[in-house]
């Protein structure tokens, strides 16, 4: 048996545990409609309405990220399945782990990419990121795919070949995903102005990449639904905690985010060179730099993978077998491994016995709310075709709560200078839900104000905002 076992080659070994990752990954996604991000849900409406030819407004929320093409083919072959689309995420992350790991073979760190695949896919904060249909996945998969075909090129270059055109759209998908997809184009650029093949093809590729990046930043006009200047010691630390509510962070987070923050900074100077000379690292040393404007969850995953897979070979230096210090070094390592992915599993394992009882976001608990307000206004609604009203909303979350609602959802409404314009805008709207102290939603707050609560009547406030009835609001089929 053993013998038999010994002639498995070792990819296939790398196989099965990335299918029993799937697997055990999938059980602790949320089966639900709930927990997935606003762009996310943009994007699957997007592609549902257009495979169903069902008119939505979600064509007119703007222009989506590349997630949409990723997303199509789930999107036509399962229309209206959540769950698909996040399976689908769940093997992008796959793959996306699977070319990280052999383009660090690659580079002679196989046993060090070895742990850091493993820590990686064992981080809580990974799987939530999948379950939202987050960015991330996708990120990752376009810059290791742009690293591949950066290479392949350059073996044999061909001007304005299927290759050439690969690196380009890659480029372009990459720039709409997150502001930290720029670190792709801009580490590609870099390649191309150091170390080009001739002078024509560095000519083709950095007009080329300089058109992508246009194109990325100005076609969704930037990047939508993304906050910015987040806090990233905070972000850090659902690195290790998992997902955290930021307005009530404790010191334990911060230590931990600091933490993370000093042991990141240490790798990157110890291996800058090295991640500057390799094209997939200095594309996410870029991301990391580009990603702190936002500090969000997909930058601080991006910090985990620089400083996981650069950061394990800094103790497993293999010219140093016989050194009593280079043994230490090993032994910590190992340590640092197991204590890590034993409280990762403990993470998850949480996460997973919680999914029986609803753990939702605040935002996801207000949208739950207004769903069954819907409910409610089905059942009292005239059920002729004269007397049958609409339920209309208007959303901070259009995406989310057409997901869940299933009814007709708008954009919130525009800053107005007087009551009379205001109740004009609020004409045909049921219901209004917004987060008041977000600071886009300000000037609507003050609007509502106006009114002195002589049109308007607060129904539902919690902690991730309010749900506010527009009393006397008519609207029937066609208004």
């Amino acid at each position: 048996m053993n013998n038999l076992l010994a002639k498995i080659p070792q990819k296939y070994w790398a196989y099965l545990a990335l299918i029993v990752w799937g697997i055990l990954g999938y059980q602790l996604l949320n089966k639900g409609n709930y927990g997935v991000n606003e762009s996310a849900a943009r994007i699957l409406l997007l592609v549902w309405s257009v495979a169903d030819h069902v008119v939505s407004p979600a064509v007119t929320w703007g222009f989506p990220d590349f997630r949409a093409i990723f997303l199509a083919p789930v999107g036509y072959l399962w229309t209206g399945n959540i769950i698909a689309a996040k399976i689908f995420t769940l093997l992008t992350m796959a793959g996306a782990v699977w070319a990280i790991h052999a383009w660090r073979r690659q580079s002679g760190a196989s046993e060090s990419a070895l742990l850091a695949s493993a820590l990686l896919l064992l981080t809580p904060l990974l799987i939530h990121q999948i379950d939202s249909l987050s960015v991330l996945p996708f990120l990752l998969i376009t810059f290791a795919l742009g690293a591949w075909a950066d290479q392949e090129y350059r073996k044999a270059p061909l001007a304005f070949g299927g290759m050439y055109f690969a690196q380009m759209f890659l480029c372009l998908a990459s720039t709409t995903f997150h502001p930290a997809g720029l670190a792709y184009p801009a580490a590609l650029a870099w390649a191309w102005y150091r170390s080009p093949t001739d002078a024509k093809q560095q000519k083709y590729f950095l007009s080329g990449i300089a058109v992508t990046i246009f194109l990325g930043v100005a076609l969704p006009f930037g990047w939508n639904n993304i906050v910015w200047f987040g806090n990233p010691l905070l972000r850090l630390s659902e690195l290790v905690l998992g997902a955290t509510d930021m307005s009530d962070a404790s010191v334990l987070p911060w230590v931990i985010g600091a933490a993370i923050l000093l042991v990141l900074l240490g790798v990157i100077w110890q291996q800058v060179q090295e991640l500057w000379a390799d094209l997939l690292g200095r594309t996410l040393l870029i991301s990391v730099i580009l990603g702190i404007f936002n500090g969000d969850e997909a930058w601080s995953l991006l910090a985990l993978v620089v400083g996981v897979y650069w950061g394990f070979p800094l103790l497993l230096r293999a010219d140093m077998a016989n050194n009593a210090a280079a043994g230490f070094k090993r032994n910590a390592a190992l340590l640092v491994f197991f204590i890590l992915t034993s409280t990762f599993m403990l993470f998850n394992k949480t996460s997973y016995q919680s999914m029986d009882v609803e753990n939702i976001s605040p935002s996801d608990n207000l949208i739950k709310a207004i769903t069954e307000v819907s409910a409610d206004f089905e059942k009292t609604a005239g059920q002729s075709a004269s007397d049958k009203k609409t339920f209309r909303v208007a959303s901070q979350w259009p995406g989310r709560t057409m997901l869940v609602c299933r009814c007709d959802i708008l954009p919130l409404p525009p800053a107005v200078k007087n009551e009379q314009e205001l109740l004009t805008v609020l004409n045909g709207i049921n219901y209004l839900m917004f987060d008041p102290r977000e600071p886009t939603n300000l000037s609507l707050s003050r609007n509502l104000s106006m009114l002195n609560g002589t049109s308007t009547e607060v129904i539902a406030m919690q902690s991730g905002g309010v749900i506010i009835a527009v009393k006397g609001s008519e609207n029937k089929p066609g208004k």
